[in-house]
């Protein structure tokens, strides 16, 4: 009788563990970016990380524009940007330069004042507008076509 009395819990405990499952352990990442008083130029909602499609009139063989918005502020003084390489997407050998308009002035590899120190002091949203340059040709060549708009903002004493 004692071996039974003991045997049932031991069989009780073996057939518990029988049943666990292993614990599964999940991970979530968190990222998070509180910019700095003196300078900053984020992104108005969540859309940097994500491809941005330039949309394809059918009607009149040409894309339409990007058009998104950046809060900017700078208490050091005006805010400049340039393009470290020309915009471009490409498709196999073939290519298709970008406009890229932030506050309405066009970019290119040389810095250029976007943001006075007066707007930028207060902080602003301003627009960032990428545009399909028409091709020498005329028309564009079919494909499917992609690329990296990298931008640089920079902050100086007037």
């Amino acid at each position: 009788m004692k071996h039974i009395l003991l045997a049932l819990p031991l069989a009780l405990l073996s057939a518990t563990s029988a049943l666990a499952a292993d614990p599964i352990e999940k991970q979530v990442q968190v990222i998070a970016t509180v910019p700095t008083g003196q300078f900053y130029v984020e992104p108005v909602g969540n859309w940097i990380n994500d491809p941005q499609e330039l949309p394809w009139n059918s009607f009149q063989s040409s894309f339409g524009t990007i058009d998104k918005q950046l809060q900017v502020k700078s208490s050091i003084g005006p805010i400049s940007a340039f393009m470290p390489s020309p915009a471009i997407i490409s498709s196999g050998a073939e290519s298709i330069g970008l406009d890229v308009k932030v506050a309405g002035t066009s970019l290119s590899t040389t810095a250029v004042e976007v943001v006075s120190g007066a707007q930028a002091l207060p902080g602003q949203t301003i627009a960032l507008q990428i545009a399909a340059k028409q091709p020498g040709s005329g028309t564009f060549v079919p494909g499917t076509y992609q690329g990296l708009v990298s931008m640089v903002f920079e902050t100086a004493a007037p």
